[in-house]
C-alpha cells in the first residue's frame, strides 16, 4: 500500500479524533485512553504526531508527546512509575491504525518517521498485556518490554526504544 505520511497540524485534529473514537475499547478497538480535542491541539504544536493518509483519508496516527502532557492521566503516570525513563524521553503512542489497514506496513511507516524525527531520544509506550498484535508490532520496530503495571485489573507492559 502507498501511504502519505506526514506530521499532523491542528487542521488534522478532527480526523484524528474520529479515528480515535472508532478504535476505543468500548467500540471493539484497543485504545486505552481517549484524549480530547484540546489535548491534541496542544500536542501537535509541541511534538510530532505522525499521520498517514491513503487516498486522502486519514488511516493512522502515532502520537509523540512530552511526559508532562500525560501527567494528568492515570495510565501515563503508571507507565513512568513502572519505568523511570531516560532524560529527554517522550511518550510514543498511542498508535492507531484503521482496521482495514492493519497488516499492510502502515505501523512500520509511522514508527520509521517518528524515529527519524526524534533520533537519539527514548520513546516510551504502554501496551495491554493481552494485545498480542501490538506487542509483536512494537517488538518488530525495536521496542523492548521494560516494565509492567496494572490498572483497574488490566495488565499493561511498558515498552521503550531509542532510535
Amino acid at each position: 500500500m502507498i501511504y502519505d505520511a506526514s506530521v499532523a497540524t491542528t487542521g488534522d485534529v478532527p480526523e484524528i479524533l474520529a479515528l480515535q473514537a472508532g478504535n476505543q475499547i468500548a467500540k471493539g478497538g484497543a485504545l486505552s485512553v481517549e484524549f480530547p480535542a484540546a489535548w491534541f491541539e496542544t500536542a501537535v504544536q509541541e511534538m510530532p504526531i505522525i499521520i498517514a493518509r491513503r487516498g486522502g483519508q486519514l488511516v493512522g496516527y502515532l502520537v509523540s508527546s512530552a511526559p508532562e502532557r500525560t501527567k494528568d492521566y492515570a495510565l501515563g503516570q503508571a507507565k513512568f512509575t513502572a519505568y523511570p525513563a531516560k532524560a529527554g524521553a517522550y511518550n510514543s503512542g498511542p498508535l492507531c491504525v484503521e482496521a482495514s489497514e492493519r497488516g499492510q506496513g502502515l505501523a512500520e511507516r509511522l514508527f520509521e518517521l517518528q524515529g527519524s524525527l526524534l533520533r537519539g531520544r527514548e520513546g516510551v509506550g504502554f501496551i495491554r498485556r493481552d494485545n498480542a498484535a501490538s506487542r509483536a508490532a512494537h517488538a518488530k520496530y525495536g521496542f523492548s518490554e521494560v516494565g509492567k503495571f496494572s490498572y483497574l485489573t488490566i495488565e499493561y507492559l511498558v515498552v521503550a526504544r531509542t532510535t
